[in-house]
């Protein structure tokens, strides 16, 4: 794999992504719940954040000379293994989409279904894989890191507000949820029922 091979297919997924999420995502961080939404500042401010680390500069990358002063030495076998996240990453969008259902509470299926059976938060889990991606195929210090930084943000920013608001929306049922389900990574081990 080349240099501008890898920042085409890192463009080609990040519209790939798009259009799973449908342009405009319905999911955890995207999250569009009428007024509550348009009254939530910090969350449009994270999504269009998200929007231009993980798709437009990538797409700038792909397009445009303006990142190439800070290229690094390209590793072929670091750019194979971020396709391979990058398409993790869109398999577990379109899967949390369809496994979170129209009908579902915010926090995903309580009863467990699907990837909400090991993930609380499988659009973030997709969104790390994705910057994980980026910085693997892009290999560019500048455009790079920038999906992973603004990752950081939103999960810092966003993961205890969500988490609140589920438990108090859902009390105990979301405390069980919780202990068996692992946040973005998922568990490796069951709590024993006892």
């Amino acid at each position: 794999m080349t240099e501008n091979m890898a920042e085409t297919i890192l463009a080609a997924m990040a519209l790939m992504a798009l259009g799973v999420h449908g342009l405009v995502p319905r999911l955890s961080l995207f999250a569009n719940s009428g007024a509550r939404a348009k009254a939530d500042p910090e969350k449009r401010l994270l999504q269009v954040l998200v929007v231009l680390a993980m798709v437009v500069v990538p797409l700038c990358d792909a397009l445009l000379p303006w990142f190439e002063f800070a290229d690094v030495v390209f590793l072929d076998e670091a750019a194979w293994v971020g396709l391979m996240l990058g398409s993790a990453a869109i398999w577990l969008f379109w899967r949390a989409g369809r496994d979170r259902g129209p009908a579902l509470a915010p926090c995903g299926t309580l009863r467990g279904g699907g990837v909400y059976r090991y993930l609380r938060h499988p659009v973030y889990a997709a969104l790390l894989l994705w910057a994980l991606a980026q910085l693997l195929l892009l290999q560019n210090w500048l455009a790079g890191p920038v999906a992973a930084l603004t990752f950081t943000v939103a999960y810092a920013l966003r993961m205890p507000l969500e988490e609140q608001q589920n438990l108090e929306r859902h009390g105990h049922r979301y405390l069980d949820y919780m202990e068996r389900t692992g946040g973005i990574i998922p568990r490796l081990t069951r709590p024993r029922s006892d």
